[in-house]
């Protein structure tokens, strides 16, 4: 596995990629979301391996301030303009599968990961999200019929910060009901942090379910 660091300005991210490419292949782009407190460098741990196991790339960038811009409100989009300036950067430099880039997001990060979906339609193929306390979606990007992206959501049923009455079950209704495919997969007694599970889970279903 290689690892790149990314940077520009004051914002960062780790770039993981197979150790060896095919020139041939084209490789789908994983960017995970770390929640409050900027877990970025737990996530290149967890992420350890996956590149290999995949053939894919996986992107791990660390939020400006303790939380993504879109939360912590202030001036600007500086890590969403970093996110861009990093993405265009890994399409240049790597054969990267434009149809096959997907969001992981962990709790303020599964927010971020669900806002940029919804408000980017047709842009990611699948957004994986553990514990969304909501979304916030473009008003542009409503109405419009693109290739729609595909959830895969957990919640813990004892989450003690989203209720999964108040949060999860209507996070599901919504996203249902407005057209897309939600895989929704329960964490049965789960608190406000991830099962060990999730990410594994939630790439075997987007794997599993995705063109080769």
């Amino acid at each position: 596995m290689g690892s790149v660091k990314v940077e520009s300005g004051d914002s960062q991210a780790v770039l993981l990629t197979p150790s060896k490419m095919d020139p041939g292949m084209k490789y789908p782009l994983i960017t995970v979301f770390h929640g409050a407190g900027r877990q970025d460098e737990m996530l290149v741990k967890a992420c350890q391996g996956a590149p290999e196991a995949l053939q894919a790339f996986f992107l791990v960038p660390r939020s400006r301030e303790l939380t993504w811009d879109l939360i912590a409100g202030g001036d600007g989009q500086p890590d969403l303009e970093f996110l861009e300036y990093a993405w265009d950067l890994i399409f240049r430099r790597y054969p990267i599968d434009g149809d096959r880039q997907v969001l992981i997001g962990y709790s303020d990060g599964a927010s971020y990961a669900l806002s940029l979906a919804l408000s980017n339609p047709g842009f990611f193929d699948a957004a994986l999200c553990w514990a969304a306390g909501f979304a916030m979606m473009d008003r542009s990007a409503v109405g419009n019929q693109e290739r729609r992206t595909r959830f895969y959501l957990e919640y813990g049923t004892a989450d003690e910060l989203f209720s999964f009455d108040r949060v999860a079950l209507p996070m599901r209704e919504n996203l249902e009901r407005a057209g897309y495919e939600v895989e929704f997969s329960v964490d049965e007694g789960g608190r406000h942090w991830p099962s060990r599970s999730f990410q594994g889970e939630a790439l075997d279903w987007y794997f599993g379910g995705a063109p080769g």
